[in-house]
């Protein structure tokens, strides 16, 4: 009976503590939405209380089975602080405090909302006050201390090496700091941060991949990119495109990719898709209604452009491929005709 009473005790608090927590510090349920307190209390696979079960249960069976008998029973404590230490690892972003150990990273969020790590967390800690209700001990000498020390240490330290090596953000030669548009659009600037020397053959080789992710003929927004280069995390994060140390230029429309040393302004002597419609509609004639000058700067921009063509096995949509494509031209056109098919004047214009 003493021992059920210890288990629901034991219980409540383990599966309630990380709830509390989450919500507290505004964490949001595993899907993104609403607050992390009621989505983690329930343990079904819709919700993030089923990522608690394997730590509770692990957890549990390390404390109800006490007493253990013999040396094992000395370090039961070093177990639990070496679960917490694993769960202080999982809620660590080990990359992140990689890099700014080894490089001149500004700032940095080192914590991560992981609630398999949270989870750990408090299942270890809590249990260590119940180890004693239910016949555990202290280790006995201090050869038994200095073990249960070893192992706290040890754990943890080997769960950080090896979730370090395969994290996939290790074996990345490039960090990606983020971007942002630059007022014209289709224009936008990405900012990265390179382990490889910039302009190697390394380097050229590695950046394909980053390329390949920001290929404009598979982008809505951006037409023309600019990706900038760095040999320093800091400046990279500043985001200052003057202090790139090398610059490669994409193209929407097919304009060969340019490799360059330095800051270079890819966008000033190129004239994007979005740029031409835009003077094309402004060379309309200002009588017309606004969506007829549309349509024939779009018909005006798309003549003469040779149709791009598709990577093989990709599929290519952008700004140009949505507006030149004949179908959708035609039948844009014939909305309008019928819209306006009392006015001589569009009825001209569109023919």
């Amino acid at each position: 009976m003493y021992r059920k009473t210890v288990f629901f005790l034991w219980a409540a608090l383990a599966w309630m503590t990380p709830a509390a927590i989450a919500g507290a510090l505004g964490w949001k349920g595993i899907w993104g939405s609403g607050s992390a307190f009621f989505d983690y209390l329930i343990p079904i696979p819709v919700a993030g209380g089923v990522l608690h079960l394997p730590s509770f249960i692990g957890v549990s069976l390390i404390l109800f089975t006490q007493p253990w008998t013999g040396r094992l029973g000395d370090h039961v404590r070093g177990l639990l602080l070496a679960g917490m230490l694993v769960g202080v690892a999982v809620l660590l972003d080990l990359d992140t405090l990689q890099l700014a150990a080894t490089t001149d990273m500004a700032g940095g969020r080192f914590w991560q909302e992981q609630p398999v790590g949270l989870f750990i967390v408090t299942d270890c800690v809590i249990a260590q006050l119940f180890v004693r209700s239910l016949g555990g001990r202290w280790p006995e000498g201090t050869k038994q201390w200095a073990g249960s020390l070893i192992m706290a240490l040890a754990i943890p330290v080997a769960y950080a090496a090896v979730s370090l090596k395969t994290d996939p953000r290790q074996q990345n030669p490039f960090v990606h700091v983020g971007e942002h548009g630059t007022g014209r659009r289709g224009d936008e600037v990405v900012f990265y941060y390179s382990k490889l020397p910039l302009g190697s053959q390394a380097f050229r080789q590695s950046a394909s991949a980053v390329l390949e992710r920001h290929d404009p003929r598979m982008n809505l927004n951006a037409e023309d990119i600019a990706i900038h280069f760095y040999d320093s995390l800091a400046s990279a994060q500043a985001r200052n495109s003057s202090g790139a140390k090398y610059t490669v230029c994409l193209y929407q429309d097919g304009t060969a990719t340019t490799w360059n040393p330095g800051s270079v302004d890819c966008f000033s002597g190129h004239e994007s898709f979005s740029e031409r419609r835009e003077k094309a509609f402004s060379m309309q004639d200002k009588a017309l209604p606004h969506d007829v000058r549309s349509w024939l700067a779009r018909r005006d921009a798309c003549a003469g452009r040779k149709p791009l063509t598709a990577p093989a096995g990709k599929h290519m949509d952008n700004q140009e491929v949505r507006a030149c494509d004949p179908a959708q031209t035609e039948r844009a056109r014939e909305e309008l005709l019928k819209k306006f098919e009392g006015d001589g004047g569009v009825l001209a214009a569109l023919r």
